[in-house]
């Protein structure tokens, strides 16, 4: 019997894109990313909440730069986080 169209594509695919991870589900790499998101999702609330402010005129608007860079550190520390835990455990896919 020949090979399916799956195989053949799977076959001529560069070997990077065949790569199949050895962990199928990982409870951490899920939670460490939800954790990601929501820090990039904090950090945008404040820089709408900037925006906001200096459409509307407020002239104190730079009150949010130290919190905007909190959150950017916060988020930073998150990504970095969960690509750490991908490149050690193995489980990106």
């Amino acid at each position: 019997m020949g090979t399916n169209t799956l195989e053949t594509v799977q076959r001529e695919m560069p070997a990077e894109y065949r790569r199949i991870p050895e962990i199928g589900f990982c409870q951490e790499k899920n939670r460490l990313q939800r954790h990601f998101l929501q820090k990039i999702r904090e950090l945008n609330a404040l820089l709408a909440d900037q925006t906001k402010a200096v459409i509307e005129g407020e002239p104190d608007f730079n009150r949010f730069d130290i919190l905007i860079h909190m959150a950017q550190e916060q988020k930073e520390m998150a990504k970095y986080a969960w690509i750490a835990h991908v490149e050690s455990h193995g489980c990106d896919g």
